[in-house]
C-alpha cells in the first residue's frame, strides 16, 4: 500500500468516527435535526423496544392482511415513539408470553392481558387501560331478555357457550345454571354455534364479543350490555424492570389526558360508542 492509499484511509476514518458525529451534534443544537429520524439514528440506530403480543385476539391484537391488527399494535407504536425506540413485534402464543418476557426475549406483554393474570405469572402490570370482563353475545331477538344480565341465563331451557377452561367457564360454575353448557375449544366456534341456533347464549371477553357482534352484525348477532366479571387490562413488564414500567405509564397518563387514549379505543374496539345495536358502557 502506497502513503496516498494510507492518507485515503486514514481520511474515511476520521470522517466517520468524528466528522459525522459532530455534524450531527451541531445539527440537533442548531434545530436543523429531521424530526422523524436524526442523523444518530442512522449512525447508530436505535434500540428495538421488543413487544410481545398475540395474534388471536380480535380486536386487541389479531392478524390481519399479513400483519398484526388492533388496539395493542397501536399502543405499541405510539410508546416506541414515545420512548425513541424503534418498535419489534414479536407474536408469540399465549402459553409462550410470560417465559419469554422471563428469558428477556421480549420487554413488555401487550396482549388482552387482565392484571389478574399478569398477578398469577408475577409479572408486574402498568396502569390498567381498560376495564373489562365477561359479557353476553346473544341474537337480536333475544336481546331484551338475555342481553340483560344474569336473570334469564339460569333458567333449565337457556343454553349457554362458553370457551373450554377460560373466565366465563370458571364463572359459571359459581352462577350454577340449570340450564346446558356448551364447551368449545375458540370463541369462533362457540360463535358459529350461536349463529347455527345450537346455543342461546356465548358468554366470553367483552371486547371479543363486541368484535364479533360487528363482524356478524348481519346473522343478527348483538353484545349484552352488562358485565358479568370485571376485568382490568394492562401491559406486562418483568418486576425488575421499573424503568419501563415508569415510561409505559407516563405515556399512558399522556395520552389518556390528552383524548388520543378515547380515541384509539372507539377506533379499534367495535360498540365502544353508544349505536342503535350497543349497549352502554358500564
Amino acid at each position: 500500500m502506497n502513503n496516498t492509499d494510507s492518507s485515503k484511509i486514514d481520511m474515511a476514518r476520521f470522517f466517520h468516527l468524528f466528522f459525522l458525529p459532530l455534524l450531527a451534534a451541531l445539527l440537533l443544537l442548531t434545530g436543523c435535526a429531521p424530526k422523524s429520524k436524526d442523523l444518530f439514528g442512522v449512525i447508530m440506530p436505535t434500540k428495538a423496544l421488543k413487544v410481545g403480543t398475540v395474534i388471536d385476539a380480535p380486536p386487541l391484537a389479531y392478524a390481519k392482511d399479513g400483519t398484526i391488527a388492533g388496539l395493542e399494535p397501536l399502543f405499541a407504536e405510539g410508546l416506541a415513539e414515545a420512548m425513541n425506540r424503534r418498535l419489534e413485534l414479536v407474536p408469540l402464543s399465549r402459553e409462550e408470553l410470560y417465559a419469554a418476557l422471563r428469558d428477556k426475549k421480549i420487554d413488555i406483554v401487550m396482549a388482552g392481558m387482565t392484571v389478574a393474570e399478569a398477578q398469577r405469572h408475577r409479572v408486574a402490570s402498568t396502569t390498567p387501560y381498560l376495564v373489562s370482563g365477561q359479557t353476553t353475545l346473544v341474537r337480536l331477538g333475544d336481546y331484551d331478555g338475555m342481553g340483560n344480565g344474569i336473570r334469564y341465563l339460569t333458567e333449565p331451557s337457556i343454553r349457554l357457550g362458553v370457551v373450554t377452561g377460560g373466565t366465563a367457564d370458571a364463572w359459571l360454575k359459581g352462577l350454577r345454571p340449570r340450564g346446558s353448557i356448551s364447551r368449545f375449544a375458540t370463541a369462533q366456534d362457540g360463535v358459529q354455534a350461536l349463529m347455527k341456533k345450537g346455543i342461546d347464549v356465548f358468554i366470553f371477553n367483552q371486547t371479543a364479543n363486541y368484535y364479533y357482534a360487528s363482524l356478524y352484525i348481519d346473522k343478527g348477532l348483538t353484545p349484552g350490555n352488562i358485565l358479568l366479571t370485571r376485568e382490568e387490562l394492562a401491559w406486562g413488564v418483568r418486576t425488575d424492570n421499573d424503568d419501563l414500567r415508569e415510561a409505559a405509564n407516563k405515556y399512558l397518563a399522556a395520552i389518556d389526558q390528552n383524548g388520543d387514549l378515547l380515541k384509539m379505543l372507539e377506533q379499534t374496539i367495535p360498540f365502544y360508542r353508544d349505536t342503535a345495536y350497543s349497549p352502554v358502557q358500564q
